[in-house]
């Protein structure tokens, strides 16, 4: 409904690699401002951020509604996709495949088993989103219903358990055109191949703010894609290493014919210039090189997705001797 953070963002204090203070904004250094929104950590270092806010109000309606991952979850999906499709931007959402955990909702034979779960938030009144959740509790009457008024900060918690501290973890962010029939079955069978307690698949709802944004107004890319694919395997021995990565890949492989090509670096590990052209485009990736050249040559800002400058390779590194 209100975009981007990177969006909202209206000014900021940057130091820069040769040591200046500058600010950057529409009227001053817009250049700077631009590249910050959605490539910021290759120009500087922020030291603080002028944002725009939204007036939200103290409680909405939201929560999840999760039911298992079995041979009607299909038709679940696709009632949701027809419904979200067509729903106010108010309506906020997100599909999500997990393993029951063992909280006080969940009846002691179900835990571990595999669920598909919505995500839900009503950007309003309570009364209101109540009455706009209503065909997807329709829709999910046969499972848990989680949903009720809460703070905004209540509704980003919801996922908090499913990262544990110390525990390993990797993930992907994949932009996709659409969610098309050819892809949930997939999708929802690499869930029921979960392992991990903690693993999860995603599968976000975007457009609105988001897609209204012009492409070549911020760095941020990838704004027409409709839905996000993110894959988040988390998992406690590195014995389980191997088998948590051939999830991420079965996961990826089950949503790539929806894929755009694009990802959302947050999400990304991947550093190559490939991976992270995939985050820009190769259009957008020329602009931030130029704005590299100027703000950062010596590319001091690259222990990230780094846009190298031009001409820039690194520095071999010299083995040290020591005596005896």
């Amino acid at each position: 409904m209100y975009g981007l953070t990177c969006d909202n963002l209206v000014a900021a204090d940057v130091v820069t690699a040769d040591g200046r203070l500058v600010r950057a904004s529409e009227d001053e250094n817009s250049d700077l401002l631009w590249g910050l929104r959605g490539a910021g950590a290759n120009f500087g270092v922020v030291t603080s951020y002028e944002l725009r806010t939204h007036a939200i109000p103290p409680a909405m309606f939201a929560g999840m509604l999760i039911v298992p991952n079995d041979d009607q979850a299909g038709d679940v999906i696709g009632g949701y996709r027809e419904y979200v499709e067509a729903a106010p931007e108010q309506l906020v959402t997100a599909l999500a495949t997990i393993l029951a955990p063992p909280a006080p909702f969940v009846p002691a034979e179900m835990v571990g088993a595999p669920m598909l779960g919505m995500v839900v938030l009503w950007i309003g009144n309570p009364d209101e989103g109540q009455e706009a959740m209503r065909p997807l509790q329709e829709l999910t009457a046969h499972g848990m219903d989680l949903t009720q008024p809460m703070p905004y900060t209540s509704f980003q918690e919801l996922l908090d358990d499913f990262a544990p501290k110390g525990w390993l973890n990797y993930h992907r962010g994949l932009h996709l055109s659409g969610l098309p029939d050819g892809i949930v079955e997939p999708f929802l069978e690499a869930g029921r191949q979960i392992h991990s307690p903690m693993t999860q698949g995603i599968m976000f709802r975007h457009g609105g703010a988001v897609a209204r944004v012009p492409e070549d107004a911020t760095a941020a890319g990838n704004r027409d894609a409709a839905y996000m694919a993110h894959p988040i395997a988390c998992w406690a021995t590195p014995e389980e290493t191997e088998g948590e990565m051939a999830w991420v890949r079965q996961f990826s492989n089950a949503v790539a014919p929806a894929s755009t090509g694009g990802t959302y670096l947050n999400f990304e590990p991947g550093t190559t210039v490939a991976d992270v052209k995939s985050g820009f485009g190769e259009e957008k990736y020329r602009r931030l090189t130029d704005l590299k050249d100027t703000w950062d040559p010596g590319n001091v800002f690259r222990s990230n997705h780094n846009i190298p400058p031009t001409g820039w390779t690194p520095q071999p590194v010299v083995p040290t001797q020591s005596r005896a």
